[in-house]
């Protein structure tokens, strides 16, 4: 399959890399057991996502071991608007990464001057909003290995790109979006002293706002029905087979903030329309049924983004999750016994009945989801389990401390909340 476009024929000829966010060995698992082909993360300091739970450095060793069978490449983020007090921490992590990652995410010339100087290949983040040929040049030309292309680049700004530069290209195609200019907003840095531009936004465009009439205050209006300044989530599954004729290197999935579902989910879904269109059966009907899988767990609703050219009105108008499945948290692994499968669990908060959905979810378990059948507590089988101890059977070897919980389905009102 090929597509025509301006100067030269663009023809995929290999799968483009499925990237996935992970905060933490959880996802890590998550992440890889549903095919992903890179992670990215960050550290516990200087990165875009202060509020994920973060790697150390001592876990760096560690990631790379679980990567090293896949072969699956390790990204780490250092995106954030560095100042001068910042720079000891950053060559420390630099030196710590050196060697143990494959390159590291970045958009300060500060972080790409120590990465050059340390050989550290580097990426450049969708913080640096690149949006043509003459700014990819000109990191391809300090050493840059790939670009993370600004989120308002639409399909045809990215084939014009592809076609000019000799450079990997990575776009995001799932998770949250940001109405400032690929992601660069002071908001919450002027409101309360916590900036984004160093992973700390308080996301205030996710709030509700009222509105007085400073000439009658009695005229006051709330703003919270369309959420103005609150962009829906990127959904490209729709359109994935031209961004992959298009001719982009690396698909990038958001979402280091994350629960397992989401990482586990996303990933699989991605990975199975990926692998459908280079098999040809990437259809109309495999889109529509990976879509609904996609809709289950954390969205705020779902956008084309910026591909098919401005928004308008499919950008906004939407507060908080509406994914179709909400976790309540039941409790712990307690013990699990491996030769007939059976896991005893905890029951601290949440209890559960016979065929409900649950999900247990653990640093070296990943993210184990199955219905409930027959448990028993007591020696006996119940239909309805208390908080205390009960057993179950488990699809799959869970661990103890791994965290349980169960899955509902959200209820929805008329007005689609």
């Amino acid at each position: 399959m090929t597509l025509t476009s301006g100067m030269r024929e663009i023809t995929p000829k290999s799968k483009p890399e499925l990237l996935a966010p992970v905060q933490d060995f959880t996802n890590l698992t998550c992440a890889v057991n549903n095919g992903c082909d890179a992670v990215y993360f960050g550290l516990d300091v200087l990165n875009m996502r202060q509020a994920a739970r973060n790697f150390t450095v001592d876990d760096l060793p560690e990631i790379a071991a679980r990567c090293a069978p896949r072969g699956i490449k390790k990204y780490l983020t250092l995106n954030v608007t560095l100042f001068d007090h910042d720079r000891p921490t950053a060559e420390r992590l630099l030196d710590a990464a050196a060697g143990r990652v494959d390159a590291v995410i970045c958009c300060d010339p500060g972080v790409i001057h120590l990465c050059r100087a340390r050989g550290i290949p580097f990426h450049i983040s969708t913080q640096a909003s690149v949006s043509n040929s003459l700014s990819a040049e000109f990191y391809r030309s300090l050493g840059a290995e790939r670009i993370v292309l600004a989120r308002e680049c639409a399909l045809e700004d990215i084939r014009g790109i592809r076609e000019t530069v000799d450079i990997e290209l990575e776009t995001f195609v799932h998770g949250a979006m940001c109405v400032s200019y690929s992601g660069r907003c002071f908001l919450s840095q002027f409101t309360s002293g916590k900036s984004g531009n160093r992973g700390a936004c308080l996301q205030n465009c996710r709030r509700r706002y009222r509105v007085i009439d400073e000439t009658d205050p009695e005229n006051e209006f709330e703003l919270g029905s369309d959420f103005i300044m609150s962009a829906k989530d990127l959904c490209a599954l729709p359109f994935l087979d031209k961004l992959i004729e298009a001719g982009i290197h690396s698909f990038k999935i958001e979402g280091r903030n994350r629960n397992p579902q989401y990482v586990a989910e996303t990933t699989a879904c991605y990975r199975e329309a990926i692998d459908s269109y280079f098999s040809g059966t990437f259809d109309d009907d495999r889109k529509t049924t990976l879509v609904k899988r996609l809709k289950k767990v954390y969205n705020r609703q779902f956008s084309s983004g910026f591909y098919m050219g401005r928004p308008i009105e499919t950008f906004s108008r939407v507060d908080g999750s509406v994914a179709e499945l909400q976790k309540r948290f039941v409790g712990v692994v307690r013990n699990y016994f491996a030769k007939i499968g059976v896991a005893e669990i905890l029951v601290q908060d949440s209890v559960f009945s016979a065929g409900d959905l649950l999900a247990i979810e653990g640093p070296t378990t990943g993210l184990v989801q199955f219905t409930a059948e027959s448990p028993r507590q007591d020696e006996r089988p119940v239909k309805e389990v208390a908080r205390g101890l009960v057993t179950l059977k488990v699809p799959a070897r869970v661990r103890t401390n791994d965290r349980v919980f169960r899955l509902d389905r959200r209820v929805t009102f008329n007005n689609g909340r």
